[in-house]
Formats: C-alpha cells, structure tokens, sequence
C-alpha cells in the first residue's frame, strides 16, 4: 500500500530523511506541555445544537466533502473565521 502524500507532507518527509530534525533535550517535559495544552483546549470546548434545513445539510454534505473534512469541523471552521471578522470590525 502507497501512501499519497500532498506537496508540504512530502517536503517534510524529505526534511526528516535528510537528518535536519533534532528532538528537543526535555522530551517528555515538552510531551507533557503540550499534552496539557490540548488538555485545556477540549475542556474549553462547548457544544450547541442547531436545525437546518436538508437542503443546507446537503450542501454542507457535499462542501465538507469535497474539503476532505467532517461537517462539524467544517462548520466550526466557518463560524470561528465569521466571529474573528466581526470582532475585528468592532475594534
């Protein structure tokens, strides 16, 4: 089985083959860091329910498809990009 790789996962592949990562000193304290981090971000997160339409579930169906993505990532996505619109055009 052939993995396809995209453009930047293949420049990454051939970065590592070439030796030019080197792997922080405290590992495990990074590890952990970062566990933490993503951590606090999932408990952060809060869940709403919406109804719409099937012909918008449709759309999205299809939109979240062809963006080779999950509608709930999809629709996060937008709605996160349309609430960092309007607070900047609030400042």
């Amino acid at each position: 089985m052939t993995i396809q790789l995209d453009e930047e996962e293949q420049d990454i592949l051939d970065s590592v083959e070439r030796g030019e990562w080197q792997s922080v000193p405290n590992l495990q304290q990074e590890i952990e860091r970062y566990q933490s981090h993503a951590q606090a971000y999932v408990q952060s997160i809060q869940k709403i329910t919406i109804e719409l339409p099937s012909s918008d579930i449709e759309s999205l169906q299809e939109l979240a498809s062809s963006s080779g993505v999950s509608i709930p990532l999809l629709l996060s996505s937008i709605i996160h990009q349309y609430v960092g619109s309007q607070s900047i055009r609030q400042s």
